[in-house]
Formats: structure tokens, C-alpha cells, sequence
């Protein structure tokens, strides 16, 4: 009997039997129950019977959490009537009984009493040949019968043609299945397959910050990122290629995140500090869920992983991560410095140089605060100013050190290309390479 049916959605009046290990719902194919539905999570939920025999739902704490008569729920016990709504589909609970199997032991009971209702016919009887006892009977008298000689002979014959048949046939095809046996079949590689969902949330009574990163079956991958104090919110996403797709895989396993064997939970008076990851790889799936506890190593590194990966595949700033007044700490230590360096310019050819390093990194840790702050546009008018005076003093010194290249001044030229080498420290700056080149080639001539 089913348990449940789908009153909305794509699949409305689908009825759907709760087995007794349950079932787990979502939009991965990996899921017992997968929903077409995109306001679903890959690894939404679970039904389940606990020892009892009651009906439950659970939720795997996604985005869009599942409710149960219009309340959001965790894992919540239901009763028949009940309408449990998970993105834009809805079940209505039909039936909360466990579905029982009938033990096979009763069914062979059941033969067995039909087989003894079967009378032994009297010896007298006249046999039709439609009972089975006088069948075997008769099998067995023919079987006492002796063969005949002939069919004896003939059987040994048959018996000795055919082994010797086999032989001729292992001497001609044997050596090429010795050379086949030898030779090596290259082994098919299995596809690295990977999909997971991540959910960072850190909450105080000031403010709520959520990250949230996600890789479906199609190989896109999305970033969320949302900081209620701040007005802050980004969205994200790419696919990726299968190569980097193995890679990572291989990363979060060797991280030893599916070592982790349960989840953990604490008690913080005035925060909530939530790790919630969902990882489904070459069709071994994994849920851990850590709440107001301090994560286990293996969790630590799954998590910085996918991080450092959101980071370097869709250039989402590390600076998400901190407190708005620890950026803007960080942003006036490094517009000190930087402003200090560009006022020194003239005592050290690498102080020019040096300032524009930390006043682009001034305006990093300013990237992501809005409405900017007046640091942010000092930092860009200074920073401005530093290159515009880095190009007029390369031009200079790269004409210097050329005039005495031309005129065979090898000690003159080498004086100019290693200031230009402090000038020009960006080994990403095509000029450095350009340089590094030029100088080679001058104390070439100096040896």
C-alpha cells in the first residue's frame, strides 16, 4: 500500500510506497525519490520508519527547508493528512502503517500440508499414470533393467571420439590462447563522477552570514554568498571540466571526509556556527552535520578545499570571510605602509614598487564593503599616481640602459637593467621578463 501521493508538482497524483529502510528524496538520480523540481535541493530529505513503526521526515537541512502543514521542519514524526511540501512539489500522507512481508517459513508450511493432503493410492488401485509415486516406481524398475551390449559399446566409442576430438582441437587453437592469455588488455576506466552541496552559516544576534556552494551532475558549479550586516551578496557560477572535476574528487577523498562517521552538536548561548556538507562520489553518498561544535580535522580540510577552489575557479574573495572592521583594519595597515613606501620612492628604487603591492592591497580587503569608504578611494588615487610615475621612470631607464647597450657599454647597461629589476618586480609584468632577458645577455659580456 502506498504512503504517500504527490498532490503538486510535476508528477501530481503519483503515489509513492515508504519501503522499510526508507527512502531519500532530492534532485541527484543518486536519491530513492528524484524530484523534478528545481526549487529542490541535490540531497533534500529522507522518509523513514523508526523501531516503533512510526512514519518520519527529515531534513538534510538544505536552502529551502522542508515543511510539514506549513512549519519548517528538522525531522518531524507524521500522521495521516498530514501535507509535506518540499521546494514546489507537496506529498499529502495517505498511509503511516510499515508495510509487513509475509515470512517465507508460512509458505513452505502451506506446501507442505498440501503435499501430505495427498492420499497414498491402495495397492489394488488401477494406475492411470496420472500420480507421481507410480511413475517413480516404474523409472525405478527400468532402472534394474540391464542394458543391452550393444548400446554399451556404442556409448564407450561416442565417449572415446569426443575426448579425442578435444585433444586435436587444444593442440591446433592452444599456443594462440597461451600468446592471447599473455597479452595485456588495458583495463576501462571508470568516469570520476562528483556531486556535493556545502553550507556555511555563522549567526549572532547581529547578523547572519551564509555561503553556500554547490556542484550538480552537469558539472556547474555555484557559489552563493549572502552577509545580512553588511548588505553583501554574490552569485556565482561555471562548469567545469571532467579533469578538474577528478581532481577535486580525489582531493575531498583524500581528505578523508567520508572517514567522518557522525555528526556533532553543541550549545552556544547567542550564536549558531553551522557546517552542513552533502557529498555524492562514484555512487557513495556521505551527509555530515555539524552544528556549535568544533569540526574534525578531516572536515577542516573537506571544507578548505572547496573553498580554495571557489576562490581560484570563480575568483571569489577570501575577504568574505571576515568581519567588515577586520577589513577595515587590515586595509589602513596596508594603506599606511603603501603611502609611507611612495613618499620614499626617491631613497630606494624598489620602494616604488613596493607601494603599489600594498595599495592594491588596500583596495582587496575594500572590495567586497559597500558603499566604499574614503580609504578605498585614496588608496585608488594613490595607487594611480604610482603607476603613472613607474611607466615615466621605466621609459627612462630602459632608454639608458639601451644607449649603452648600442654603444658596447656593458657595465653601464647593467647598471640600468638591475635598477629596472627593482623597479619592475611583478615577475606577471611582461616588462619584468623583458628585463631579466636584456640583463642576461649583458653579463654575458661582463664574464
Amino acid at each position: 500500500m502506498s504512503h504517500l501521493i504527490i498532490e503538486q508538482g510535476k508528477e501530481v497524483g503519483r503515489e509513492v510506497k515508504v519501503p522499510a529502510a526508507g527512502i531519500k528524496f532530492g534532485r541527484s538520480p543518486a536519491n530513492d525519490l528524484v524530484l523534478d523540481d528545481d526549487a529542490v535541493m541535490l540531497f533534500h530529505g529522507r522518509f523513514f520508519f523508526k523501531s516503533d513503526g512510526t512514519l518520519w521526515v527529515t531534513d538534510f537541512g538544505a536552502g529551502e527547508k522542508t515543511t510539514v502543514s506549513g512549519e519548517p521542519v528538522d525531522e518531524h514524526q507524521l500522521k495521516v493528512g498530514d501535507l509535506v511540501e518540499v521546494g514546489h512539489t507537496a506529498f499529502r500522507i495517505i498511509n503511516t502503517g510499515r508495510a509487513e512481508e509475509v515470512p517465507v517459513s508460512a509458505v513452505a508450511g502451506k506446501n507442505e500440508e498440501e503435499c501430505a493432503d495427498v492420499p497414498e493410492a491402495p495397492e489394488n488401485e488401477i494406475d492411470l499414470g496420472f500420480k507421481r509415486h507410480k511413475k517413480t516406481a516404474r523409472k525405478k524398475g527400468r532402472e534394474k533393467e540391464p542394458p543391452q551390449k550393444g548400446a554399451l559399446l556404442t556409448s564407450r566409442l561416442l565417449q572415446v571420439s569426443v575426448i579425442l576430438l578435444f585433444l586435436i582441437v587444444l593442440m591446433i587453437v592452444g599456443p594462440s590462447l597461451f600468446e592471447l592469455s599473455r597479452t595485456d588488455v588495458p583495463a576501462v576506466e571508470q568516469k570520476e563522477s562528483l556531486t556535493f552541496s556545502y553550507e556555511r552559516v555563522m549567526g549572532t544576534p547581529r547578523n547572519i552570514f551564509r555561503y553556500h556552494v554547490e556542484l550538480d551532475d552537469k558539472g556547474l558549479f555555484s557559489v552563493r554568498i549572502d552577509d545580512l550586516k553588511t548588505n553583501r551578496h554574490q552569485l556565482e557560477s561555471k562548469e567545469i571540466s571532467d579533469t578538474v572535476i577528478e581532481q577535486l574528487s580525489i582531493g575531498i577523498e583524500a581528505a578523508g571526509f567520508f572517514d567522518v562517521d557522525s555528526d556533532y552538536a553543541g550549545t552556544v548561548e547567542n550564536q549558531y556556527d553551522l557546517y552542513k556538507l552533502a557529498v555524492l562520489r562514484n555512487s557513495r553518498f556521505h551527509h555530515i552535520t555539524i552544528l556549535n561544535w568544533t569540526p574534525p580535522v578531516a572536515i577542516k580540510r573537506t571544507t578548505q578545499l572547496i573553498e580554495d577552489f571557489a576562490v581560484s575557479e570563480l575568483g571569489i574573495s577570501f575577504t568574505w570571510m571576515k568581519e567588515p572592521e577586520e577589513l577595515m583594519q587590515l586595509a589602513e595597515n596596508a594603506f599606511e605602509v603603501g603611502e609611507a613606501r611612495y613618499n620614499e620612492r626617491d631613497i630606494r628604487y624598489g620602494n616604488l614598487a613596493s607601494a603599489i603591492v600594498h595599495l592594491k592591497e588596500t583596495m582587496l580587503y575594500l572590495e567586497t564593503i559597500e558603499p566604499k569608504p574614503a580609504l578605498y578611494h585614496r588608496a585608488a588615487g594613490l595607487l594611480e599616481a604610482a603607476q603613472t610615475e613607474q611607466n615615466v621612470r621605466y621609459e627612462d631607464y630602459l632608454f639608458r640602459s639601451d644607449r649603452a647597450i648600442r654603444l658596447r657599454n656593458w657595465d653601464e647597461a647593467a647598471k640600468y637593467l638591475r635598477i629596472l629589476n627593482e623597479l619592475i618586480q611583478d615577475r606577471s609584468d611582461p616588462r619584468y621578463e623583458k628585463v631579466s632577458a636584456k640583463l642576461l645577455n649583458v653579463e654575458q659580456h661582463l664574464r
